[in-house]
């Protein structure tokens, strides 16, 4: 999973949504099923600083040790998780960024829109994370 990084937007986010399924009072319709998982810029230069580390040939450095030594651990835990949950549960994952906090009834309420705008739905199609 990659992730833009801005600073202007130092914020991020990560939902997951699922659809309610057909044999439900409301088929068809969004949910906010996960999240969110909270996390800023510097936690993103941790993750990465990790991977270095557990790529470098010199200091050879399991993931795990990795992990651990830049202390993202929690945030590495937390993502895979919901990533796995998410699959299991064919729902999608949307990451937004942002330059101030975001509270979580700002989520459900994008999610729950969309249900009926256009503009939410495109929110969340254009934050969906591939693969996720």
């Amino acid at each position: 999973m990659k992730l833009k990084v801005d600073p202007k937007l130092p914020y991020h986010y990560i939902i997951g949504v699922g659809v309610k399924p057909s044999h439900d009072f409301k088929p068809g319709e969004l949910f906010l099923k996960y999240g969110p998982v909270r996390f800023t810029n510097k936690d993103v230069g941790k993750v990465q600083d990790a991977k270095i580390l557990s790529e470098d040939k010199l200091f050879k450095t399991s993931r795990a040790d990795a992990i651990k030594i830049h202390g993202c651990t929690d945030l590495i835990y937390s993502i895979s998780t919901m990533k796995i949950s998410a699959s299991v549960n064919q729902c999608t994952l949307h990451h937004f960024s942002s330059e101030f906090p975001i509270d979580d009834e700002e989520f459900e309420t994008i999610v729950n829109v969309a249900n009926f705008s256009d503009s939410s739905r495109d929110l969340l199609r254009n934050s969906r994370i591939s693969g996720g």
